[in-house]
């Protein structure tokens, strides 16, 4: 679909994505008692201080989850209530069916972050990487220099382990695993290696 623009005397073809990248749309939804704002956007946008407003969800989410969990009927549309929104649909909503709103989009995304830095941190799969990480640096060396012993290098390439890893992953490493610190991680690296 097309939508012909009459610019200044010129006819200009704007597609539907071309309109909605111009039309900037959002929905905010506001907790009647304490103030306090979700923005529903598809884009993050700058505030006056220069600083990125981050939205908590896509627009398209809004309407979709206040269905799902059954508040829809509580949220009342706002028009002119709330001036610092502009021109954005707002959605005003009692303190409790806000905080359930809140908790669905602000909850879920905290135990999915949680989740990942959990697995992120298994020692298991820091120790597995480290293995791997140790083994293909001494299959690299050796093919780089052949005939070139690796035991006389592998304890300099094992110090270069920790910029493979994250500091808070090099952390648990050393104090989450079987090592006695630095060195003890450093040998074990260095043996895999050679």
């Amino acid at each position: 679909m097309q939508i012909l623009f009459m610019i200044i005397g010129r006819k200009m073809k704007i597609t539907k994505r071309q309109l909605r990248k111009i039309i900037k749309e959002a929905i905010d939804v506001v907790n009647a008692e304490t103030g306090e704002l979700l923005i529903f956007d598809d884009q993050s946008e700058v505030d006056a201080s220069g600083g990125n407003i981050k939205s908590d969800a896509p627009e398209a989410a809004a309407m979709e989850i206040m269905k799902r969990l059954g508040i829809i009927d509580d949220a009342e549309f706002e028009t002119g209530a709330f001036p610092e929104t502009g021109d954005i649909p707002t959605y005003s909503l009692p303190n409790d069916k806000w905080e359930m709103l809140e908790d669905e989009i602000h909850g879920k995304r905290h135990k999915r972050k949680a989740k990942k830095d959990m697995e992120r941190l298994n020692i298991d799969n820091l120790m597995t990487r480290l293995e791997d990480w140790a083994v293909n640096a001494g299959e690299e060396y050796a093919a780089d220099n052949p005939g070139v012993d690796t035991q006389d290098i592998a304890w300099d390439l094992a110090q270069g382990a920790e910029y493979s890893f994250e500091p808070d992953e090099w952390e648990m490493l050393l104090y989450g695993g079987p090592f006695e610190g630095p060195d003890d991680l450093h040998t074990y690296a260095a043996d895999l290696i050679a």
